[in-house]
C-alpha cells in the first residue's frame, strides 16, 4: 500500500513539473528560465532529483525519490509569445518556494488554471496596421506613404491569420502574408497617390516590418549567450526561416515593382 501510495505521489509531481516547463514553453520563456523554475520547483516538492531535458519539439522530465523515479513527456507544438501567462506561472513558483503552495495537487490545478490570455483579432489587425503606419512616419513618411502602409498591413495582417486559422505552415503563412501586404502597399503608392519610387519603397518596407519576428531572435541569442546553444540556435534558425519566407514574399513584390507595367498607367 505504502509503495502504491510513493508511486502515486511521484507520478503527480513528475506531471506537475513537466506540465509547467511545458506551460512556460509555450508562452514564449527562455530556456534557462524554464530549467531553473522546474528544477526549484522539484526541490520545493522535496524531489532528491530532477532531470530535464527541452528540445524545440518537446520536454522530458524525470524525477527521482529514493529508489523510485518517473518520467513524463509533453510535446512542444510552438514557442509563443503570453507574458502575461508567463507571469502567472513564474508567481505560483514563487508563492510554492514561499511555502503558501505546498499540496502537489493543489499547485497542479494551479498551473492548469493559468488560462493564456488572447486580444481580439480584428483589434490586433487595425492595431498592427496603425503600427505599420508609425513605422513609415517615424522614417520621415507623407501622410500618403502612411495610408499605403496601413492599407498594405491591413491586408498582411488579415491574410497572416487566416492562412494559419486554416492550418497552413507559419512560414507559408509568411511569405503570402508578406507578398499581399506589400503589393497592395505597392498598388495604392503608385496608382493612387502616384508617389516617387523612395516613398514607394519606403511604404512596402514599413508594411513588411510587422514580420519581422524580433522575440523569437532574442530568445534565441539570449539562450546561447546562457550557455543553451542547441535550443538557441535552433530559435534562431526558426526565426531566420520566417524572415526568409518573408524575404520571398517580398522579391515577389519587387519584381513585379521593376516591370514597365506601372510606367504605362
Amino acid at each position: 500500500m505504502n509503495q502504491t501510495i510513493s508511486t502515486s505521489d511521484i507520478s503527480l509531481k513528475a506531471k506537475l513539473l513537466c506540465t509547467l516547463g511545458w506551460r512556460m514553453a509555450l508562452c514564449g520563456a527562455e530556456t534557462r528560465l524554464i530549467i531553473q523554475s522546474v528544477r526549484q520547483m522539484g526541490v520545493d516538492l522535496g524531489l532528491s532529483e530532477v532531470d530535464l531535458g527541452l528540445s524545440r519539439t518537446g520536454l522530458v522530465v524525470k524525477v527521482h525519490s529514493g529508489t523510485e523515479y518517473c518520467v513524463e513527456f509533453k510535446e512542444i507544438s510552438a514557442f509563443g509569445i503570453n507574458m502575461s501567462s508567463l507571469t502567472e506561472l513564474n508567481r505560483i513558483c514563487l508563492d510554492v518556494s514561499a511555502g503558501k503552495l505546498k499540496d502537489p495537487q493543489e499547485i497542479f490545478h494551479a498551473i492548469e488554471a493559468v488560462n493564456p490570455k488572447h486580444y481580439n483579432q480584428k483589434l490586433l489587425i487595425v492595431i498592427e496596421a496603425l503600427a505599420a503606419g508609425l513605422f513609415a512616419f517615424l522614417n520621415g513618411a507623407t501622410p500618403q506613404v502612411m495610408g499605403c502602409s496601413v492599407v498594405g498591413g491591413l491586408l498582411l495582417m488579415i491574410v497572416r491569420f487566416s492562412l494559419l486559422k486554416r492550418g497552413f505552415f507559419e512560414s507559408f503563412a509568411f511569405m503570402c502574408s508578406a507578398f499581399c501586404g506589400s503589393i497592395l502597399a505597392l498598388l495604392s503608392a503608385k496608382l493612387l497617390f502616384n508617389l516617387s519610387p523612395e516613398q514607394t519603397s519606403l511604404a512596402i518596407m514599413s508594411t513588411s516590418l510587422l514580420l519581422v519576428p524580433g522575440f523569437p531572435f532574442m530568445n534565441g541569442f539570449l539562450d546561447i549567450f546562457k550557455g543553451y546553444v542547441d535550443m538557441g540556435i535552433s530559435r534562431i534558425i526558426h526565426a531566420f526561416v520566417l524572415t526568409s519566407a518573408a524575404a520571398i514574399g517580398l522579391i515577389g513584390t519587387v519584381f513585379i515593382n521593376s516591370l514597365t507595367i506601372f510606367e504605362t498607367l
